[in-house]
């Protein structure tokens, strides 16, 4: 399992759709919604 980086949603990374490469590091997402958000501003959501 997985968490979101937007809304923090516990994911399976296996079966996950939406997933986003930034940097190096594979991010996963719950919904289309979330990645979008994410695309638009990756540093706000990178610890």
């Amino acid at each position: 399992m997985v968490k979101d980086p937007v809304c923090g949603m516990e994911i399976d990374a296996k079966k996950a759709k939406n997933k986003m490469n930034y940097k190096g590091k594979v991010y996963h997402f719950c919904s289309p919604s979330c990645r979008w958000a994410f695309e638009q501003n990756p540093q706000q959501f990178v610890k």
